[in-house]
């Protein structure tokens, strides 16, 4: 019989397939077309998309910072009610300044919904079971969520048209994950003053100037690794198109990437139990590296460009798992929440321009460069990650102390916010 502690990770891994595809996939398959309506080009439509990227970046340290005080029931219920009443906006815009604040209020609430908002919440919940194995189950379900979502919202699209394609999706959105979050967060929680049981497996921690140190270089390669994201599914179709491929071949290829993160997350949860969070994320890294390896060998041929999209996605399935549990090893579970809100801050300030860059590198020199310019991102990734510190081994960097606040292992600029 399976252990009723399993049961809120798997209600929010079922949350995650809806928020990711209603609040990030939906949007590939319905801003072209809205930009037809709307008079905008596709760079001007992506643009607003993008800024509002930016702007959930600047919503995620609120969002890290309630759950740590209040827990994430709350959070994720009331979250999962204005994001899907933002969805809905999007049916009824005829401007682009609709478009505008409606994006915005859409990406903004999401920050409350999403894997990070869920990693904190289910770390504040007294538990039999490690966070860290309750992540990978969260991160297990997440990764089908464009496999399900780029083809349901298509045929949304064909028989409904667009606005009525938001209503719909926001409809689904409320009405399946509120209950879902009321619920299966509604467990014990761990007091706001002291970190959650279960949080790791007895790791040390860094401390001292190898805290610091090891914060920054940790975001530092977060960044390079995370920079692919948007511009994959941006410009995977458009890039293998170039390489000599088929629409329909590309779409294809793109279509095994999302499998193919659920088999990464799921081989992880499989052998988490002895894999330190650094290992972790090397792994993912270096499998990322070798798809773009294959693509940028023998990507003009069908075997290569699927065996790439494979490895490309076992890697960056793992990758979000290795996002939500490293930071928890090297730093603790005290202010994990709000940690991990000023780590995706950074990551979307910087990101969200990720999408230009590319297609500009596309235009300006071709698909194969395009992968090869993320190729390099990829390879900056690996190099940042051999400065971050491992406290396992070195003992000057680790010990028992934790930090007041999470501000602490944060840049004086985030300080300053804090404050």
């Amino acid at each position: 019989m399976m252990n009723r502690d399993y049961l809120p990770a798997i209600g929010l891994g079922i949350t995650q397939i809806m928020g990711y595809g209603t609040l990030m996939y939906a949007y590939a398959i319905l801003l072209p077309v809205m930009a037809v309506d709307l008079g905008l080009n596709l760079s001007s439509i992506f643009g607003i998309f993008s800024l509002g990227l930016f702007f959930g970046g600047l919503i995620a340290p609120l969002a890290g910072k309630l759950v740590d005080r209040i827990g994430g029931r709350w959070v994720m219920t009331i979250g999962t009610i204005l994001s899907a009443c933002a969805i809905m906006s999007l049916s009824i815009v005829e401007t682009p300044a609709e478009l505008f604040v409606a994006i915005f209020l859409a990406e903004g609430a999401g920050m409350f919904v999403l894997y990070n908002v869920a990693f904190a919440s289910i770390t504040r919940l007294d538990l039999s079971i490690p966070a860290q194995r309750s992540i990978s189950i969260i991160t297990l379900f997440g990764g089908v969520a464009s496999t399900i979502f780029w083809p349901l919202t298509l045929a949304l699209y064909n028989g409904l048209g667009w606005q009525m394609t938001w209503v719909v999706l926001g409809v689904a959105l409320l009405i399946t994950c509120t209950p879902i979050h009321f619920l299966s967060l509604r467990g014990a929680e761990i007091k706001p003053d002291s970190p959650p049981r279960n949080s790791g497996r007895g790791w040390p921690e860094l401390t001292g100037p190898a805290r610091r140190r090891g914060m920054l270089w940790m975001v530092v390669s977060f960044v390079f690794s995370g920079y692919l994201m948007g511009a994959v599914m941006t410009l995977w179709v458009t890039n293998v198109q170039d390489l000599g491929h088929s629409a329909g071949i590309a779409a294809l290829a793109g279509a095994v990437i999302g499998p193919f993160k659920t088999v990464g997350r799921f081989f992880e949860m499989l052998v988490s139990r002895n894999m330190y969070p650094l290992v972790t994320y090397a792994l993912s890294l270096v499998l990322m590296l070798a798809g773009f390896g294959v693509l940028l060998g023998v990507g003009f041929t069908l075997p290569g460009i699927m065996v790439a999209a494979a490895l490309y996605g076992m890697g960056d399935g793992i990758k979000t798992i290795a996002h939500g549990t490293l930071p928890l090893a090297l730093f603790g579970a005290e202010g994990y929440g709000a940690r991990l809100g000023w780590i995706s801050f950074v990551q979307m300030s910087v990101n969200a321009s990720a999408p230009f860059a590319f297609a500009w590198t596309t235009q300006a020199f071709g698909g194969w460069w395009s992968f090869a310019a993320m190729t390099v991102c990829l390879c900056a990734a690996i190099a940042t990650y051999t400065y971050i510190p491992d406290p396992r081994r070195d003992r000057d960097a680790a010990g028992k102390d934790r930090p007041a606040d999470a501000a602490k292992d944060m840049a004086p600029t985030a300080r300053r916010v804090d404050q």
